[in-house]
């Protein structure tokens, strides 16, 4: 076996760390350029149609924007997506997630180019919606496409995909840790010790790309900030209800809005212009991320009846919007939405027990980290956007403990799941979840047996009985690639007995189905037991460029894998 095909089978194994840690390098460092290409894109060209007005600072436009800009932006994407096949308008996390977990790593380019397309036309025309989750796609499309166009291993590509998308949760927020746990928890949906090399190097790139290109400038203002006494944590308690009783209403919602997905896009595209429209023009904060509307938030700047009413609303419109198309992301308007319900909640306590209560900006925090936690089901990831963004370590504990009972209240007495569940297909794989991420982690060519020959089905019964003098394992009979069958070679020997025997008629001979060797052992054993074949081969090119049967295996085999762990 040459070089280049002991790295392939090493890269199978998941045992090639050093080349790896290279690559989650590679794709750290394109995924931060890219993220911040896209960051570049929304604040340099705002400023040149509202007059020099800041990225997000919708409110100062006349009410005539308000309305039109949502709805003339909705009606740009709708005209750009139509023309589009179904599989190229699919994006975001969402999209991410299902390439990762049903083995579809290979991730096009054209999507990622819509994707950066109608997402920075979304978000500067004023829709209601993040723009950490294209990032995201953006990320992953970095990894996928390095993995592809290094004809990588697939199980080697979901890490890279995975490390693309750490890479821009990193260089989004400048959180690393954040960006780590985010693709371990939401992306991978697994703590694989031997998968976090590449992610972590990845979020450490990407965040150093962030950090040069616009410093290391935090994305909120925080002052500082402390839990008064224990005996809030009643409250927090309760304020953890709350939220999760409002993340499970928002995903609720998105479900309610994604179930009119078979209407035209156009029109529910237009409808969400002008949902938001409509709405801006009683309340124009709620167009765009809302994170200057969030600062405000943190310096107390805003009284209880718009928190009230600013929350509401942007809840629905948020989540509708997203639902019925809006090609943008959730994560932000999900900390948007925690922290005006933490800066309400501060204001309510402030009144019942004068003095006694945190200042408001310790309620918009933990509020932040409960709404994502529990409207993306990543309690973790949520805990590490927290302790980066506000840098106060002090407050771990109730933060903690909110997001854990954001996340019970949303989960179990709510009976909702992740919102990004409600745009997921269904899954390609009959096995348990436990088996398939395992699965997931491997190449094909980690079990393929070597010791096999293979033979014409017209090959003289005087050949056959010489080519076993190479004592092989397997004889495939090649069929030039149709119906090709597989025979042991004890059972071949007692073949050989019969005084009528040829190679092509052999009934001890049974199918092999020839499988890429990209694919994970997940993708090999879904392909075999589709195909109800318990044998696969892999083919690799020689020297003449030629494809030849390079190895044998069987489903015994894969399951030997995981009964091995």
């Amino acid at each position: 076996m040459d070089l280049k095909n002991s790295l392939y089978s090493l890269l199978s194994r998941d045992e090639a760390k050093l080349p790896m840690a290279v690559l989650g390098i590679l794709v750290g460092i394109l995924a931060g350029l890219v993220v911040n290409l896209f960051r570049f894109v929304l604040e340099a060209v705002f400023p040149y149609f509202s007059g020099g007005l800041n990225h997000d600072d919708f409110e100062s436009l006349s009410p005539l924007w308000h309305f039109f800009l949502p709805v003339a932006g909705c009606i740009v994407i709708g005209l750009l997506l139509h023309s589009l096949t179904p599989e190229l308008r699919r994006m975001g996390v969402s999209y991410v997630i299902d390439k990762v977990q049903h083995f579809r790593t290979r991730m096009p380019i054209r999507n990622a180019l819509m994707q950066f397309i109608t997402a920075s036309i979304a978000l500067l025309s004023g829709g209601s919606c993040g723009r950490e989750g294209p990032a995201i796609h953006l990320g992953a499309s970095c990894g996928g496409s390095i993995g592809s166009l290094l004809a990588l291993p697939n199980n080697s590509i979901r890490l890279l995909v995975a490390s693309g998308s750490a890479a821009a949760i990193a260089a989004a927020f400048n959180t690393p840790v954040a960006g780590v746990i985010f693709a371990m928890e939401v992306i991978l949906m697994e703590y694989a010790v031997s998968g976090i090399i590449p992610v972590i190097v990845a979020a450490v790139s990407g965040t150093v790309v962030t950090q040069l290109l616009y410093g290391d400038e935090p994305v909120f203002i925080i002052e500082a900030v402390t839990m008064n006494s224990l005996w809030q944590i009643p409250y927090v308690v309760l304020m953890g209800l709350v939220i999760g009783g409002l993340a499970s209403s928002f995903v609720s919602i998105h479900k309610f809005a994604v179930s009119f997905n078979h209407i035209d896009l156009r029109l529910r595209l237009l409808l969400t212009g002008l949902i938001t429209g409509a709405a801006a023009l009683f309340i124009p904060e709620v167009m765009g991320t809302g994170y200057d509307s969030l600062n405000d938030a943190l310096q107390g700047q805003l009284g209880l009846s718009f928190l009230l009413i600013l929350l509401g609303v942007k809840l629905i419109v948020t989540a509708l919007g997203l639902g019925l198309g809006l090609p943008g992301g959730l994560i932000g308007p999900s900390l948007m939405l925690g922290g005006l319900a933490g800066a309400a909640a501060g204001i309510v306590g402030e009144q019942f027990i004068p003095g006694s209560f945190s200042s408001g900006t310790f309620y918009v925090l933990i509020g932040m980290c409960a709404m994502m936690g529990a409207t993306l089901q990543a309690p973790l990831a949520a805990l590490m956007a927290l302790l980066e963004l506000s840098d106060k370590p002090n407050i771990i504990l109730p933060a903690m403990l909110i997001i854990v009972v954001a996340n019970i209240t949303s989960s179990e007495i709510f009976k909702t799941r992740s919102v990004f569940h409600n745009t997921l297909e269904p899954g390609q794989s009959g096995f348990s979840p436990e088996l398939s991420r395992f699965l997931n982690r491997f190449g094909v060519s980690t079990i393929v047996n070597y010791k096999f020959i293979t033979l014409a089905p017209e090959t003289e019964k005087d050949t056959v009985i010489k080519s076993l003098q190479t004592n092989p394992e397997w004889i495939v009979i090649d069929y030039e690639g149709h119906n090709d069958a597989i025979i042991s070679r004890y059972a071949l020997e007692l073949a050989l007995d019969n005084p009528e025997f040829t190679l092509e008629k052999l009934e001890a001979a049974t199918a092999i189905m020839p499988i890429s060797r990209h694919a994970t052992l997940l993708e090999a054993l879904e392909i075999l037991s589709e195909k109800k074949a318990n044998y696969g081969y892999i083919h690799i090119p020689d020297q003449n460029g030629n494809q030849v049967i390079s190895g044998v295996f069987s489903q015994d085999d894969i399951m030997a894998v995981y009964k091995g762990k």
